[in-house]
């Protein structure tokens, strides 16, 4: 009976501490990711600064009232895009005027043409003097200069009417309005508004001189244009992802810093790089040889040195022992235990061991 009274009591605790058990032998889940083949990037690293490429001050070239302002300020513009509309009410009215003045100079000197043409058929006959047909030949003369005249101020008026419509003369980001709608303008009026262009951009950035060198005794950078390939990282470390290429190196050494400016051209079709912006450099050399990467927090140090732990068959982890390059942004260069593919854990390290069974999840590239 006591023993049945024993059984009664531990039974229930074994019941409670099963689940507990189960609990505690589930496989710990872990994130892996997969180790890449990368090209190596070089270890210079230079302070870089974005400048558009194109940069265009709006101004007006007549006066006027501004009537109205077509574009939202900070967005974009495309050339030929209405920007400005200056009132045309006088311009228009001095083109109507010019067009009058060249029809009336057109009729006067086609009646001076018939006038000379009589004169010339009277001094045939001898009925007139050449006195008279020459004075008919230069009022006919002066009449037709009257008409180029007449056509040049014609062609300024129209050129005025159209300086009232301020379109964009290129494809960029267009600043705030410094001038509102409803004052008088002119071209006394200093800069209505500001364009950048934002694709591609320039990235400009100063090399030592005996960087240059080095580079350019290893075929790596010529006068304009270079074989590496460049490469950004923004304010917040991530890795912009277009490439650039270098399009200009300057033509003299700047004596209190010697160092050299180079500049490098980038697509910037997100609009992350903006003029003033400050941006880390780095170069990478295509010709180099691929290097097996990965990320940082993958690494683990012990007494034996530095190791990773790969996901191997029916989930269970592996130690694989790596010897280490370069840091590369986020990542490790691995020159050696790893090849590109291998899957590597990067989170859930703490709870794990080698041998240990585990349940993973693989990150997406």
């Amino acid at each position: 009976m006591k023993w049945f009274q024993a059984a009664g009591v531990l039974l229930p605790v074994c019941l409670a501490w099963s689940p507990l058990y189960a609990q505690q032998s589930q496989a710990p889940a872990v994130l892996i990711e997969r180790a890449t083949s990368t090209k190596p990037g070089m270890a210079d690293v230079y302070v870089g600064r974005v400048e558009a490429i194109s940069k265009v001050e709006i101004l007006a070239r007549v006066e006027g009232v501004l009537e109205k302002r077509n574009f939202t300020e900070g967005g974009l513009v495309k050339r030929g895009d209405t920007l400005f509309q200056i009132e045309q009410g006088l311009y228009q009215a001095s083109v109507d005027k010019m067009k009058s003045t060249l029809e009336g100079a057109k009729a006067t000197a086609r009646n001076a043409e018939l006038d000379l043409q009589r004169q010339k058929d009277l001094l045939a006959k001898g009925d007139v003097s050449q006195a008279t047909y020459d004075a008919a030949e230069a009022t006919y003369q002066l009449d037709v200069a009257a008409i180029g005249e007449a056509q040049a101020d014609l062609e300024s008026a129209q050129i005025n009417l159209g300086y009232t419509t301020i379109t964009s003369p290129i494809d960029g980001r267009i600043s705030r309005s410094l001038i509102d709608a409803g004052n008088l303008v002119s071209s006394d009026s200093g800069v209505l508004a500001t364009i950048t262009s934002t694709d591609p951009i320039y990235v400009v950035f100063f090399v030592s001189e005996r960087d240059l060198v080095l580079k350019r005794q290893e075929g790596l950078i010529d006068e304009n244009s270079s074989t590496l390939t460049v490469k950004l990282e923004l304010s917040d470390g991530a890795a912009y992802q277009a490439d650039g290429k270098i399009d200009y190196v300057s033509n003299q050494v700047e004596t209190a810093t010697d160092t050299v400016e180079v500049r490098a051209q980038f697509e910037n079709k997100d609009d992350l790089l903006i003029p003033g912006q400050v941006v880390t450099v780095t170069f990478q050399d295509p010709g180099a040889a691929d290097v097996v990467v990965v990320p940082q927090t993958a690494i683990q140090l012990d007494a034996k040195g530095h190791f990773v732990f790969v996901l191997g068959k029916d989930d269970t982890v592996e130690r694989r022992d790596v010897k280490l390059g370069d840091q590369v942004g986020r990542d490790w260069v691995v020159q050696s235990g790893l090849k590109a593919g291998d899957p590597v854990v990067i989170q859930g390290l703490q709870k794990i061991h080698e041998g240990a069974k585990v349940t993973p999840t693989e990150t997406q590239s």
